[in-house]
């Protein structure tokens, strides 16, 4: 089971897509807001997740940026991703699960927020409060955990349904292999029954965006973990491993394996996926693959090494 997103990635992923029209220069309010801006200001206030996302869903995108220019919008932005619910109890695995499901449940939500309003959250997400740190901490963390969920929205949003449709399937069943607690033939004879449901066509897609490609490496990641880190190849049918043999020789390898190491501090889900791609080439005996990864791990170590040292000390 995969953990949730620590709160130290936070600098890193700022540097994500969300940045580029949030880091535009604040605009100073000539004059107070108007009776329209006021209104969605006193609206937010009396918000929590998952209201809020219905909220944006149908709230006028300008009077919404106008009210998120202003330190009393940003501050009653804040106030409404507070949660509906208590915070589960995150130092068991079994909270963890939980709040990572709720995260994956506002991720969707957000995925359905128009275009229009991810502008003015961006640039929500890149400011702070100072009213901020007053707040109890199972609240601050409500409100982390909704930045997270955002941020997967604003990138869910931007996938096709089929590669989206695809990312819930994988969430799913890792949430539902968890709670079950099955033995490991059972996960993965699960997990290769999903991939095999796809087909060749589903697959390809989902190969072809980062984010998408992303998460299925991940849980392509541990399969291979749970294999033993050895490929047994008649576990699947021959055009599972030609398409990932495709996509490591492909132009969306590097873009991909780059948004797994940005990701995280420690290299674990990007080091997991990129193990069990070498060790399948190995077991196809495709050299020109082992040489492509040899190539890409060079490249995502050279770019992203220095920047885990730099944040871990």
């Amino acid at each position: 089971m995969q953990g949730i997103f620590p709160h130290l990635l936070f600098l890193l992923t700022l540097l994500l897509g969300l940045a580029g029209s949030a880091m535009a220069q604040e605009k100073s309010p000539s004059s107070p807001p108007t009776p329209e801006v006021q209104a969605v200001i006193e609206e937010l206030q009396s918000l929590r997740m998952p209201e809020t996302i219905s909220f944006l869903k149908k709230v006028d995108p300008k009077l919404f940026a106008e009210a998120l220019k202003t330190p009393e919008g940003r501050w009653a932005m804040d106030l409404a991703s507070r949660w509906s619910t208590p915070l589960p109890d995150s130092s068991t695995d079994e909270g963890k699960a939980r709040v990572r499901e709720y995260i994956d449940k506002l991720s969707r939500e957000f995925a359905q927020v128009p275009r229009s309003i991810f502008d003015p959250l961006a640039y929500w997400r890149m400011t702070s409060c100072p009213e901020f740190s007053s707040l109890p901490e199972d609240e601050q963390d409500q409100i982390l955990y909704t930045e997270d969920a955002l941020r997967s929205g604003f990138f869910l949003g931007k996938l096709t349904p089929v590669q989206r449709e695809a990312v819930y399937e994988l969430h799913d069943l890792d949430f539902s292999i968890f709670k079950r607690d099955i033995r490991i033939p059972g996960i993965l004879k699960e997990q290769y029954a999903l991939f095999t449901q796809w087909g060749p066509q589903k697959l390809h897609q989902v190969l072809e965006a980062p984010w998408s490609a992303a998460e299925f490496l991940k849980a392509l990641g541990w399969v291979f973990v749970e294999e033993h880190r050895h490929w047994k190849l008649s576990r699947m049918p021959s055009w599972f491993w030609e398409a990932l043999a495709e996509f490591v020789e492909g132009p969306n390898a590097y873009p991909t394996f780059a948004r797994m190491a940005r990701e995280s501090m420690l290299p674990g889900p990007y080091r997991r996926a990129s193990d069990a791609l070498v060790f399948l080439a190995d077991a196809l005996k495709d050299d020109r693959m082992t040489r492509r990864l040899d190539e890409l791990r060079e490249q995502i170590d050279a770019e992203f090494s220095p920047v885990r040292r730099r944040v871990r000390h």
